[in-house]
């Protein structure tokens, strides 16, 4: 997930806390029946969160599974990069050694 959305993400959470707060502030006024039509918008815009929030979750989880996965790809780039440079190290003498390539340009 970019920054950008991330961003972009976390300001419509905000925007939907700050909705709930005022609505809840409105709601200690009294128990008029316009108010009902406010708690029922309340009640929807908690449930958008609740979704927005399992939706981070999710994505929190799959970066960290991605993260995880990464942190093993380099311990196995490591040995591997170890494991060549101990063989570049510790050539046998004995093998041949590499010679030249003739050849000759037309």
């Amino acid at each position: 997930m970019a920054s950008s959305e991330l961003e972009d993400l976390c300001f419509h959470i905000n925007t939907k806390i700050s909705t709930i707060k005022k609505t809840l502030q409105l709601r200690n006024i009294g128990q008029e029946a316009s108010l009902k039509t406010t708690l029922c918008k309340i009640g929807n815009e908690m449930a958008l969160v609740h979704d927005l929030l399992n939706r981070m979750e999710a994505e929190v989880q799959q970066q960290e599974k991605l993260n995880d996965l990464l942190k093993e790809l380099q311990k196995s780039a490591e040995r591997h990069q170890n494991e060549a440079q101990h063989l570049r190290e510790n050539i046998p003498p004995h093998l041949p050694k590499p010679t030249q390539s003739w050849y000759v340009e037309h």
